[in-house]
């Protein structure tokens, strides 16, 4: 289970413009991977009580990755497109990841 902060860039001082929550468990047998179903919801400006999911699988020896969007609401409805995240720091110890997501969205 996943309820964390959505921030605007990657620095622990910067802005909260909404949370990601969802679900990801192991995914390969073979390899560390998970998969992801994910829900990032604004609360914040012109985007405030939209959101976005994504839903895919995520190896987690890539630091670069691309996931699909399959769903959206308010001011993205309908709309298509994909997320590439970008691993900068990872604490395995702790569990905690900072990821920095580039959102392509086309409505």
């Amino acid at each position: 289970m996943a309820d964390d902060s959505l921030i605007e860039t990657t620095s622990h001082q910067s802005k909260r413009v909404g949370c990601a929550q969802g679900l990801y468990g192991s995914a390969c047998q073979h390899q560390l991977a998970i998969i992801m179903s994910m829900s990032f919801v604004f609360v914040d400006g012109l985007n405030n009580g939209s959101c976005i999911s994504l839903l895919g699988n995520n190896r987690s020896t890539i630091r670069v990755y691309k996931m699909p969007i399959v769903g959206d609401t308010r001011v993205f409805l309908l709309t298509s497109g994909y997320i590439i995240s970008q691993r900068h720091r990872a604490d395995f110890k702790s569990g905690n990841d900072i990821v920095g997501c580039n959102v392509i969205v086309v409505y």
